[in-house]
């Protein structure tokens, strides 16, 4: 059996910063380790939800959330598997505010044959204030 290539989140996200959903996003990653993935979302106009408040749109920080869950099972796993999110629950405590970066960082807490479950946190700078925490389980195929 081949062994598989050592999981590159820089160089991964470096791609997918270049197409698609990456691309009209503008994540960027912060950094990773043994089973976390850290990445933001910097305030852009059209990411706004709220025009006249400047609130950023639940949806682009669900897909930061989502995409720095899955990098946190590839850091777990040691390489890039296809997956797929079976549920990812966010618990929102306040708005992404005009002009803040949100950061995501997620963990992965545990690995089954199929199923991965993972938990973060996204904020704007300060940890102490929160703008979502997260609870994900994602499938994937070994």
């Amino acid at each position: 059996m081949s062994e598989k290539p050592a999981f590159d989140p820089e160089r991964f996200f470096e791609l997918a910063r270049q197409v698609g959903h990456g691309k009209a996003l503008g994540l960027e990653y912060r950094g990773s380790g043994e089973n976390w993935m850290e990445l933001c979302l910097p305030w852009r106009e059209e990411l706004v939800g709220v025009p006249e408040t400047g609130v950023l749109a639940s949806g682009a920080i669900l897909s930061l959330i989502d995409t720095a869950s899955g990098g946190s099972v590839w850091m777990k796993l040691g390489h890039f598997v296809p997956i797929v999110t079976l549920d990812l629950r966010l618990d929102y405590m306040r708005p992404a505010v005009k002009g803040e970066t949100v950061i995501a960082r997620c963990e992965c807490v545990k690995l089954t044959r199929q199923v991965a479950f993972v938990r973060g946190v996204a904020h704007g700078g300060d940890e102490a204030r929160p703008i979502a925490h997260s609870a994900g389980t994602f499938m994937f195929s070994s």
